[in-house]
């Protein structure tokens, strides 16, 4: 259902993987190993959900850490299309 409103295969993986586990933590090379994409699309997808804000960001070292954003008024919605 999600493949018709979204269009990227990329950013349906993120959403469902950071939304339907809140307290979910990736980095880029972990997301790629994991979903077997680009790590160029996988950044791409990253920037754009963070720039939505519904990611969030921040440094573990030298990673950059993303997690779903809570406070994000989608997210509960987004549980619920699901």
């Amino acid at each position: 259902m999600l493949e018709t409103l979204i269009s990227s295969k990329t950013r349906i993986k993120l959403l469902l993987k950071f939304f339907l586990n809140s307290k979910t933590t990736s980095y880029l090379r972990g997301l790629e190993s994991e979903f077997g994409d680009s790590t160029n699309a996988i950044r791409l997808e990253l920037n754009r959900l963070e720039k939505a804000g519904m990611l969030t960001a921040f440094m573990q070292g030298n990673k950059k850490m993303f997690t779903a954003n809570t406070d994000h008024p989608l997210l509960g919605r987004f549980i619920i299309f699901y």
